[in-house]
C-alpha cells in the first residue's frame, strides 16, 4: 500500500521467510494458481490469494528476479563486515555458504592483506559453483591460514520461529503442521555423498528433530561408505533433537555446531512450538557435553549479533541481557564458563580442522588474541555480555584498537 509502484521485499531475520508487496508478487509471477514449490510455502488468505509472505524455498521465486549484487557492492559489504567483526574481537569466522564470487573476493583480500579476520569457508550447496570450486579439491589453507575452503553447507529444514523446522510429531501450537523437510532423503543423501567423495567436510543445517534425524540417518549411511570419519562432519544448529538422536552424534562422530544465543532468543516461543517433552532435547548443550561431544559455538550472524560475549553469556546463564528468566531457562543445560570459552575457541577451531594452528595461545600457533576491559573469569556471569574489546590481533598484527 505505502509504495505500490516499487517492488519491496523484506526478509525475516533468519532468512527463512520474507514478505513482498503486490509489485513483487507480480514480478515473481505469483498468482492464485501458483503451486507451493518443493520445500517452500506461499502463505495465502482465506480466499486462496497470496498474502506476500513466502516461506523457505518459495522465496526463490522472488530472489531469481532480483537484481544481482555487483562486485563493488560486495566489496563495500565485506569491508564493513570485517571492520565490525574485528571490533567484536573475532579473529576467525566460519562463513556458512559461499559461491564462486565470494571465493574470488576472499582470495583477493587475502592476497592484498585486506582480510583482517580468518575465514573458514563452506561452499553453498553442491551445484555449479561447487563443481567449479572443487576442481582441485578442498583448499586446506591459503595465505597463512587466512582463508580455507574445505567444507559444504546444505539445509535439511527451515526455522522454528516460522514453523518451517521439520518435526517428527506435529507442532504443539499448530497441530496440522510438521514443518518442512527441504528434500526427500535420497536427494539430500546424494548431495552429501557427492561432497564427501570429493573430500569435503559436510555441514548440514538442521533445526527440528525430524531434520536432525534425516541427516543423522544420512551420516550413518554415508560416513563409512565414503571413509570420511576423519572429516569431522557437522550438524549446524542441532537445535531440537530427540534424546536417542543426541546419543547418535557421539556414536557417528558428528560435531554439533551450536549457537548459544538461539536459546535466549527463542525461549519466548520455543516451548509453544514443541511442548514440554520435546524441549528437553532442545538447546541441550550440557547433554551433548556430558556424552563427550565437542560443541563448536558460534553466533549465526547475521541472524544474531556477531558479539561472542553475548554467546558466552547465554551459554553460562541461559538468560537474556536483562537477566530473564530468574535462575536461567532450563539452567540444567547451561555450560560452565570454562566450557563455553573452550567451545568458542579451541573446539570451534577443531570443527574447522584448525586446532593445531588456532584456538589457544600456545607455541607454534598463530598469535590471534584480543585484549578486553576486564577479566572474564573474575566478573559476575550476569555481566559477561557487557565485555568490551580494546584490541584485536590476528597473526601478530593489530587489526582493531578502541579509540
Amino acid at each position: 500500500g505505502a509504495v505500490a509502484d516499487r517492488p519491496i521485499w523484506l526478509e525475516r531475520v533468519d532468512g527463512h521467510a520474507g514478505w513482498g508487496n503486490s509489485r513483487v508478487l507480480q514480478l515473481a509471477g505469483i498468482t492464485k494458481d501458483t503451486p507451493d514449490p518443493a520445500g517452500g510455502k506461499i502463505v495465502r488468505d482465506a480466499n486462496g490469494n497470496a498474502t506476500g509472505v513466502l516461506i523457505d524455498a518459495a522465496q526463490d521465486l522472488v530472489t531469481k528476479v532480483m537484481p544481482k549484487q555487483t562486485e563493488a557492492e560486495a566489496r563495500r559489504v565485506l569491508d564493513r563486515s570485517l571492520q565490525q567483526i574485528a571490533k567484536m574481537g573475532l579473529t576467525s569466522v566460519h562463513d556458512a555458504g559461499i559461491g564462486a564470487g565470494n571465493d574470488r573476493l576472499y582470495r583477493d583480500y587475502a592476497d592484498n592483506k585486506k582480510l583482517t579476520t580468518r575465514v573458514y569457508g563452506m561452499i553453498g550447496d553442491v551445484a555449479a559453483d561447487f563443481d567449479e570450486l572443487s576442481k582441485n579439491g578442498p583448499l586446506k589453507t591459503y595465505a597463512n591460514d587466512m582463508y580455507v575452503l574445505r567444507s559444504v553447507k546444505l539445509y535439511s529444514d527451515g526455522a522454528l520461529g516460522s514453523r518451517g523446522a521439520a518435526l517428527i510429531e506435529p507442532y504443539s501450537d499448530e497441530p496440522k503442521s510438521h514443518g518442512l523437510l527441504f528434500r526427500k532423503s535420497p536427494d539430500i543423501y546424494g548431495l552429501m555423498e557427492k561432497a564427501m567423495k570429493k573430500g569435503y567436510q559436510v555441514n548440514v543445517h538442521a533445526i527440528g528433530d525430524a531434520g536432525n534425524r534425516q541427516i543423522l540417518d544420512g551420516y550413518e549411511r554415508l560416513v563409512d561408505r565414503t571413509a570420511t570419519a576423519g572429516l569431522r562432519h557437522r550438524m549446524e544448529h542441532a537445535q531440537v533433537v530427540t534424546m536417542d538422536d543426541i546419543a547418535r552424534f557421539k556414536q557417528i562422530g558428528i560435531v554439533p555446531s551450536m549457537q548459544p544465543t538461539h536459546a535466549t532468543s527463542d525461549m519466548n516461543m520455543a516451548e509453544d512450538r514443541v511442548g514440554p517433552k520435546r524441549i528437553k532435547g532442545a538447546y541441550a548443550w550440557r547433554t551433548f557435553l556430558k556424552q563427550g561431544s565437542k560443541i563448536a559455538c558460534g553466533s549465526d550472524f547475521p541472524v544474531e549479533s556477531p558479539n561472542p560475549f553475548y554467546g558466552i553469556h547465554a551459554a553460562v546463564t541461559r538468560q537474556d541481557a536483562a537477566g530473564r528468566p530468574d535462575g536461567g531457562w532450563y539452567a540444567n543445560e547451561a555450560m560452565t564458563l570454562k566450557e563455553a570459552f573452550r567451545c568458542f575457541t579451541l573446539d570451534a577451531a577443531y570443527a574447522g580442522h584448525q586446532e593445531k594452528a588456532l584456538g589457544s595461545l600456545e607455541a607454534g600457533k598463530w598469535a590471534d588474541f584480543i585484549v578486553i576491559d576486564q577479566d572474564l573469569f573474575k566478573m559476575p556471569a550476569r555481566d559477561i555480555h557487557k565485555t568490551v574489546v580494546l584490541q584485536t590481533w590476528v597473526g601478530g598484527q593489530q587489526v582493531y584498537g578502541a579509540r
